[in-house]
């Protein structure tokens, strides 16, 4: 006679016989002498706590586990020995607060991933004795041995989840990274009026990166997800060359405001005290210096007026960046976009400090950065260094017109 019936077998209440069963069931005879000889019973839910997401345990089944594992004692889980429960479906459902059926529905979920096993007693209740040393003399309930002979192996795959976890959150955090200078460099481009199949080509090139991410995250694939990152590289150095070729090309001031005769740069907490420098517009691109005796020696939250050429002087090293005796502001800010990057000062540092300086100020900050590089004057390395102006930059406590004032000064007592 054959019966079929999803929950049970026929009228017997037995439960159905399937492969994977069978599978855990042959495990248990095969790989008995490879088990670890004593797991510590705490470690045994720790490990299957830590691979539940891998596993697919829902958190329910995950307390009922562990209510099944409070009911064994630690000698059952040494070598010889089987640890086995046999609190009765009623008793696990006031630990849990549930009712007897979702405690069933538990327990089935838990048999499904091999987990647990049933060890039935003839007239199907469960049921067990212990002997004066408390060792399981007889007993008919869960059968909790699955997880002593999976134990590394639920292990390797909790520390193979953690570490694909840890993948995705670090890549995550870098795709953001990107696309905040993506963002910002769009932004100044916006600002300056800059528009094109280029600055599209940014958006489009981190949204392809992000997607990429995404598909790769969502079937956990980690080959996959690392070839998407891999491509973030080549959309930083894409907005470097962009900003280098676009923002500031050879027939543009690079100010994206040619109309205003001055730019502000915000250098101190004190609004009224930022630094003005003049751009090239007048018919004196040279400039002259102010006689010293109007000089003060380095003066704080100052007012400082400067022209390009004036720049030169004051800052020797970017003068073989800039290869025109007579530059004007968008000169500077070439060799500036040159210098970043003979600098090592990463693409999403320069554009922060043309989100918060403006490209006059920024390119004065790189020039200074370079200069005392070429004195050895830095500690550390130049893309720090500028990394560390642009953050006090960001608190209001960079003062460049005081560094400014501090080289005219050298620039006149060498002369």
């Amino acid at each position: 006679m054959t019966y079929t019936q999803n929950a049970f077998t026929g009228g017997t209440g037995a439960r159905p016989i399937t492969a994977f069963s069978r599978q855990i069931a042959r495990a248990l005879e095969t790989r008995i002498v490879d088990a670890p000889t004593t797991v510590d019973r705490k470690a045994v839910f720790a490990v299957v706590k830590r691979s539940a997401a891998a596993l697919g345990v829902g958190i329910g089944a995950l307390q009922t586990l562990e209510h099944l594992i409070s009911y064994t004692h630690a000698d059952d889980w040494k070598e010889g020995r089987t640890p086995i429960a046999w609190p009765s479906n009623l008793t696990l459902a006031e630990d849990a607060g549930k009712t007897v059926s979702a405690i069933k529905a538990r327990l089935r979920q838990l048999r499904a991933l091999g987990l647990i096993l049933a060890r039935d007693s003839a007239h199907g209740r469960r049921t067990g004795r212990r002997d004066h040393t408390g060792a399981i003399s007889t007993a008919f309930g869960v059968d909790l041995s699955p997880l002593r002979i999976r134990f590394e192996e639920l292990r390797e795959r909790a520390d193979a989840y953690s570490a694909q976890s840890r993948l995705f959150k670090e890549g995550r955090q870098e795709i953001a990274r990107v696309s905040r200078i993506v963002g910002q460099a769009l932004a100044q481009a916006a600002d300056m009026r800059l528009t094109g199949p280029r600055w599209f080509a940014l958006q489009e090139a981190i949204d392809s990166v992000a997607e990429a991410a995404a598909q790769a995250r969502s079937v956990r694939d980690s080959d996959l997800y690392r070839a998407a990152l891999s491509r973030l590289p080549h959309v930083e150095q894409l907005v470097a060359t962009t900003i280098d070729e676009c923002m500031f090309p050879e027939d543009n001031d690079g100010s994206g405001s040619k109309n205003e005769p001055f730019i502000h740069i915000q250098t101190s907490p004190h609004p009224i005290k930022d630094v003005r420098a003049e751009r090239a517009c007048s018919s004196d691109p040279i400039g002259s210096a102010p006689p010293p005796a109007d000089l003060s020696a380095s003066p704080s939250n100052s007012r400082f007026n400067t022209r390009p050429a004036e720049l030169m002087e004051m800052f020797p090293t970017t003068a073989m960046y800039v290869g025109n005796s007579r530059p004007a502001w968008s000169d500077i800010h070439r060799a500036a976009s040159r210098l970043r990057n003979d600098l090592g000062i990463r693409i999403g540092v320069y554009v922060d400090a043309l989100e918060k300086l403006g490209p006059d100020a920024a390119a004065v900050a790189i020039m200074i950065t370079a200069e005392r590089h070429s004195r050895s004057e830095i500690r550390l390395t130049p893309g720090a260094y500028f990394t560390g102006m642009i953050g006090k930059a960001k608190r209001d406590e960079l003062d460049l017109a005081k560094s400014l004032w501090g080289f005219r000064t050298e620039r006149m007592a060498a002369h």
